[in-house]
């Protein structure tokens, strides 16, 4: 994604009008460090709507799904050895190319914007469907090695193993930090159904916690393919804000996407 990124500068305002003339009628966009990104009305299995992100120049752009396909599927706990030579000749048969997990068209003009996006949006659909399909669950033994790979395919070199000191002045270390522009940072931390794994979770995410440095957020992921006692889940709770792995994908978003705006 950081590789696309780097061919383009902002939209003109010229093409900026074009493209958003093109898609008004069927698309919500947004614009994202200079690039636009539109919400569409394709889903995928875990009920997400598909995004589209198109970058450009004076009169040719480009359609990338921002590699959300795969990471969908990574998120749900497929297991992929090779993804991109998996899925190449599926995306190829459809006109798309793959690089670095991420899906994206040939360059076009303005004015085809909208149907660029309606078939980025449909095979990314396609795509994160025929993953569920084909691809093996194995969450119990790869959770962890899961949620990192959703993480690195989704934020790039945004996130990181980081150290951070708690309110007694010792240095935790949480394996995904996830930092922004705006100096914010967000801890997603998973842990396993084990006694000491959930004890040094806790003491760690509380005292970072206790700093109440508003610039800092903080969930736990536990694998809820697993089953738990209530009352560990409530000691997690202590710590920070517990997510089940199950939705652990659309909740990482949503605060990323909040954190990244926050002033």
């Amino acid at each position: 994604m950081s590789s696309l990124a780097s061919l383009f500068g902002p939209f003109s305002p010229v093409v900026r009008a074009t493209v958003e003339r093109s898609l008004a009628e069927a698309f919500t966009t947004e614009e994202i460090d200079g690039a636009l990104r539109i919400t569409t009305a394709c889903a995928y299995p875990s009920g997400g709507l598909v995004r589209v992100t198109l970058r450009g120049g004076a009169r040719e752009l480009l359609a990338s799904d921002e590699g959300e396909a795969l990471g969908e599927a990574l998120g749900a706990g497929i297991i992929l050895p090779d993804p991109e030579k998996l899925v190449r000749p599926f995306v190829s048969n459809r006109g798309l190319s793959i690089r670095g997990g991420v899906l994206s068209t040939d360059f076009f003009t303005p004015e085809d914007a909208a149907v660029s996006v309606a078939h980025v949006a449909n095979v990314a659909k396609d795509l994160a469907d025929w993953l569920y399909s084909h691809g093996g669950v194995r969450r119990r033994h790869d959770f962890k090695r899961l949620l990192s790979a959703f993480l690195i395919n989704r934020f790039k070199d945004q996130v990181a193993e980081t150290r951070l000191l708690g309110a007694s002045q010792k240095s935790h270390k949480f394996p995904a930090v996830i930092s922004f522009a705006n100096g914010r940072k967000f801890i997603v931390d998973p842990v396993i159904n084990d006694p000491a794994s959930i004890n040094a979770r806790v003491v760690a995410n509380l005292d970072v916690k206790a700093r109440h440095d508003p610039l800092i957020q903080q969930r736990i992921i536990y694998d809820d393919a697993e089953p738990w006692k209530s009352a560990d889940i409530a000691l997690l709770q202590v710590g920070a804000t517990v997510v089940p792995f199950s939705r652990s994908q659309e909740v990482i978003e949503r605060i990323a996407e909040e954190t990244r705006k926050a002033a």
